[in-house]
């Protein structure tokens, strides 16, 4: 497989924007939906193919662990459409709030999710080969295997933008029974601010662990 093959530019964003099975327009489980939802827990997406520029077909899968007041994600790359070889992992984590039901979407709410982690990490060296000589992204050369951080420099490859500019993502949430939904994220990936929320729901489903 080629360096090209492995990487398509704002990855990241296309990702959120794969459309799946699985539909969004369940009604919300709780009796009432003014309560605030509890989405503590593990979610994880299916495998989704994420079709290339040049032809080629890659393999995503969006694995999220919520408590109460925090939030980790790992979007990991995948070569095979059985999700099982890694080409890259980038994971964020950081505080979340749920701060107000929508008035744009039925039964979702919006949502704060803030950045105190961003790292990526290429499992593979045309990944690594890849990622060293963009512009802006990480400090120092990647290694394979070796997870690196890039809160402060952001990289745009992956449509990260760095902390300083973008210490939180706007989001809109639903839960709908043992899945949960996030907003459907822009081609630039600027959720950055309030103004900058999505208006309506990502079709990609989270499954409950």
């Amino acid at each position: 497989m080629t360096t090209a093959k492995l990487l398509a530019p704002a990855l990241l964003t296309a990702a959120f924007a794969l459309a799946c099975a699985h539909g969004c327009d369940g009604g919300d489980d709780l009796d009432n939906p003014e309560a605030t939802p509890d989405i503590a827990g593990r979610y994880v997406s299916d495998c989704l193919p994420s079709p290339q520029a040049d032809g080629s077909t890659q393999y995503l899968r969006l694995d999220f662990d919520l408590d109460d007041a925090a939030w980790k994600l790992d979007y990991v790359t995948h070569a095979d459409d059985a999700c099982a070889t890694k080409l890259v992992t980038v994971h964020i984590e950081g505080p979340y709030e749920l701060e107000r039901p929508s008035t744009a979407v039925e039964g979702a709410w919006e949502a704060r999710f803030g950045f105190t982690t961003k790292t990526i990490r290429p499992e593979v060296d045309g990944l690594r080969d890849y990622l060293n000589p963009l512009d802006g992204c990480g400090a120092a050369d990647f290694a394979t295997g070796v997870a690196q951080d890039v809160l402060g420099t952001g990289c745009a490859g992956f449509g990260q933008y760095p902390g300083s500019d973008c210490p939180a993502d706007y989001d809109l949430v639903k839960r709908d029974g043992d899945d949960l939904f996030f907003g459907a994220r822009p081609a630039d990936n600027n959720m950055c601010t309030a103004a900058k929320r999505p208006a309506a729901l990502s079709p990609v489903a989270n499954h409950r662990r």
